[in-house]
């Protein structure tokens, strides 16, 4: 893989009341270190429509078994993926921490020369109680 990359991401969230799809294309860096692919890029977060987006620098790291993507900022956050393992973590939000589980039961990566692609199906809790079903595609070209 180059140095030089695009990553898209594509988040889909099911709750008993609708569905909610996210989805990003930014460029990043790519690197292979220690058994992993890293990818840092940055999302821009839209507040007001007077006021200019805010960068907020992100990074994945990926191999065969977790997905690790961590975000910076003024609410940073880190979610991890591994299928069969419960992974604990604080999802910051303007009015406070909500504390989450996510339980992963599906990753693939597919890799070659030019891309990666992964695909996550997982779950996330909070307090032992299903908030929602969740899928995410993930495209490192």
């Amino acid at each position: 893989m180059k140095e030089n990359v695009l990553i898209s991401i594509t988040g889909r969230h099911l709750t008993d009341e609708d569905e909610n799809t996210i989805e990003t294309t930014q460029p990043g860096k790519y690197a292979y270190f220690q058994g992993k692919h890293i990818i840092r890029y940055e999302e821009y977060l839209e507040l007001e429509d007077d006021a200019p987006p805010i960068a907020v620098p992100c990074m994945l790291k990926l191999d065969a078994n977790n997905v690790v993507l961590t975000k910076k900022g003024d609410t940073p956050m880190k979610m991890h993926f591994s299928p069969g393992i419960s992974h604990n973590t604080l999802y910051q939000t303007p009015i406070g921490a909500l504390p989450l589980s996510i339980d992963t039961t599906h990753l693939e990566m597919i890799e070659n020369d030019n891309e990666i692609r992964v695909e996550l199906t997982y779950s996330l809790n909070m307090n032992g109680s299903p908030v929602s079903e969740c899928t995410m595609s993930i495209l490192v070209q």
